[in-house]
């Protein structure tokens, strides 16, 4: 059973289940502007998925998605609403994760890769005795962060877009779907289908990200989890990479669950790591 925490949170912040983002568009803004955003949204979309896998001239992969971003963050309402259809049942499992290993969560917080905010602020709500800093590379997205913060009344979190690394660790590092950002995600998952990358090839490519990720984490510290894979090799070279980053699984933690995102069912690992 979901819980009530994470529905009152929920409809707090104004998600809610939506069947068409189309009418759910046109209903918002009106005929003229919904079809306006429908327009450019799947123009958007289609254009990410196209750079996503097959690149773009010289976009590095960690940013051929940040004119879709920027555009579902130009104000609150459409973010909020992108977010409903693509996120809804996503961040109920998300959520549900972290309270079941809320222990794990404790002195300074960091939401690696934020986005507008909405698991940033619940876990700020959630411990109010914490200190919590929400991190992504959109300004726009930031600024929504911001915003639903403030509108949340949760006082005791800040977003930032991240600047040059200055060496600051924290308690407690939250990496909700920076992976497949960072890692050239798509790419590998196709590779993985044509060919059977070895188990080193794919603790290889992970390894880069992980010491970054490792980077933030105090000794002793926690790293949750939560990325877009199957239970398979790919995953697999994540785990193995953050292992040769002095991290270690803690026993128990590992869940795998599925959610519908947009049309598609998207799997996902979350785990808790321990850095030594």
């Amino acid at each position: 059973m979901l819980d009530l925490r994470i529905k009152e949170y929920l409809s707090e912040v104004g998600i809610r289940k939506i069947s068409q983002l189309d009418t759910a568009l046109l209903e918002a803004f009106g005929s003229v502007e919904g079809e306006k955003h429908i327009e450019r949204l799947t123009k958007l979309y289609d254009r990410s998925e196209e750079r996503l896998v097959y690149g773009t001239r010289d976009t590095p992969y960690l940013h051929r998605q940040e004119e879709l971003v920027d555009y579902l963050n130009q104000n609150l309402e459409l973010s909020i609403l992108a977010a409903s259809f693509y996120d809804r049942v996503f961040f109920r499992r998300t959520m549900d994760y972290l309270l079941r290993y809320e222990q794990f969560w404790t002195g300074d917080i960091l939401d690696i890769g934020c986005g507008n905010g909405i698991l940033t602020c619940f876990l700020a709500r959630m411990r109010p005795g914490c200190s919590v800093t929400g991190t992504d590379l959109s300004l726009k997205a930031v600024s929504m962060a911001e915003e639903l913060a403030q509108r949340l009344g949760v006082d005791q979190v800040r977003f930032a877009v991240p600047e040059a690394k200055d060496g600051r660790m924290y308690d407690t590092l939250f990496s909700c779907r920076t992976v497949h950002e960072n890692v050239a995600w798509r790419p590998l998952i196709e590779e993985s289908k044509m060919a059977a990358l070895s188990g080193k090839e794919q603790t290889e490519r992970h390894e880069a990200y992980a010491k970054t990720l490792s980077g933030y984490v105090k000794p002793q510290g926690y790293l949750i989890s939560v990325e877009r894979y199957e239970d398979d090799d790919a995953y697999a070279g994540l785990v193995g990479a953050l292992l040769r980053m002095d991290f270690c699984r803690v026993k128990g933690t590992h869940m795998q669950f599925s959610c519908k995102n947009g049309d598609e069912t998207a799997v996902f690992q979350a785990a808790v790591f321990q850095k030594k």
